[in-house]
This record gives C-alpha cells, structure tokens and sequence, in this order.
C-alpha cells in the first residue's frame, strides 16, 4: 500500500528528488485515496522534510543512513497499519508517526 514510497525511493537512489518525487506522489494519491489522507500527508511532510533540508546542501552517508531509517520507519508503521489495521491501530499508527517526525524538529 504505501511501500511502494520505500521502493520508488531505493530504486532513485535515496536523492532529494527521490524524497521530492515521492511528497509530490502522496500528495496526488490524496484525491483518489481520501480515506488514507492523513497517513498520506505525514508521508509527503516526511518526504518533503527531507527535501528542504538537504535541497542544495552537502549530504554525508551518515545523515542519508538515518534519514532512510526514519522514512522507512514511518512508511512502515504506517502501511502495516493501514493494510490490515483497525480503526484504532491507525489511528495509533499516525500518532506515533507524527510524534516520530516532531521528535526530529529542532527548536
């Protein structure tokens, strides 16, 4: 369901455009998926996070490692979720998504 992000990424090579291509994926998956939108949405701010911290600047292999780990653990929990998930295993999926990627903001 939302691996296909993982795939698409890995198969791009993990660049900013991949993570780019993959935000401007999930926001198009919206409009004909309205009943997975919110996973949606924190998939393309998961992805577009990335885009505009690395957009133009120097990326090392560590900082590439962790950034795939977190994505990939967000997509993941997500799509387990959501491919045979109750309505609350969602909804527990998207909290702990979205306190996952606040976890990372830096005040």
């Amino acid at each position: 369901m939302f691996d296909t992000f993982l795939k698409d990424l890995n198969e791009q090579g993990g660049s900013v455009r991949a993570y780019e291509g993959c935000a401007v994926k999930a926001h198009q998956r919206i409009t004909s998926e309205p009943e997975n939108a919110a996973a949606l949405l924190l998939i393309a701010y998961a992805a577009q996070r990335f885009v505009e911290a690395y957009d133009d600047q120097p990326l090392t292999m560590t900082a590439a490692d962790e950034e795939l780990e977190l994505f990939s653990e967000i997509v993941n929990t997500l799509d387990a979720a959501y491919k045979d998930g109750s309505g609350d295993e969602k909804f527990a999926a998207l909290n702990k998504a979205s306190a996952r990627l606040a976890a990372t903001i830096k005040s």
